[in-house]
């Protein structure tokens, strides 16, 4: 029962809309109708720049952790079976969220605060390992693709059981499927790379800038 409670748990504070809630109630918008449209930090950081966007995936992110968190301070015989179940289902809530028709982000930011939640030491080397695909890509979902297939094999080598390293196959199934649209869109020229989007930022500014000057 405690996994049921653990899952709903989880499930609704991952279907938070952060990038939304922010964009509405600080800014009057709506993010799903503008840039591409995704509810997540990414999209938040082309429409409205960086502060606002790490704001947001800052806030993405403690949906993870701060979740875990909760239920280890909350029932003091928390199992692993439970944070794993919570892990999973808010990264799920943060996807799909049922506040707004079950259409949210791609969870990146929460499922990394649900690893490090989990084990900081495998949440490090995952972010360690997107960083390098970023690095060597310019995009963010072949690492994504890459962290999801490896994260299950990490928590093994840290010691946990398969039991409950296995726990995670679903988010980790449903991250690689949606990112893999993400690759026919790089495949096909339609998605902007980080470097190509820093640039357009300073063409961006640069008028302004020289108006000021």
């Amino acid at each position: 029962m405690k996994l049921i409670y653990s899952a709903v748990f989880a499930y609704m504070i991952g279907s938070i809309p952060t990038a939304y809630l922010i964009g509405r109630v600080f800014f009057g918008f709506d993010i799903r109708k503008r840039g591409t449209g995704n509810m997540g930090a990414s999209n938040m950081v082309s429409v409205m720049g960086w502060k606002i966007g790490i704001l947001t995936g800052a806030i993405d992110f403690m949906k993870g952790m701060g979740t875990i968190l909760i239920i280890k301070g909350v029932d003091p015989n928390w199992t692993y079976q439970m944070l794993f179940v919570a892990s999973t289902f808010a990264t799920i809530g943060h996807m799909y969220p049922i506040f707004l028709g079950f259409k949210g982000g791609k969870g990146t930011a929460t499922l990394a605060g649900g690893l490090m939640g989990l084990d900081y030491q495998v949440a490090l080397i995952c972010m360690t390992i997107l960083l390098i695909f970023i690095a060597i890509t310019d995009y963010s979902a072949p690492g994504v693709i890459a962290v999801s297939s490896v994260m299950i094999f990490l928590f093994r080598i840290f010691g946990y059981r398969w039991g409950i390293s296995l726990m995670l196959l679903p988010i980790a199934t449903i991250m690689i499927s949606r990112n893999l649209e993400n690759l026919h869109r790089i495949s096909s020229g339609k998605e902007t790379g980080l470097k190509a989007y820093i640039r357009r930022k300073k063409k961006e500014r640069s008028p302004t800038e020289g108006a000021q000057g």
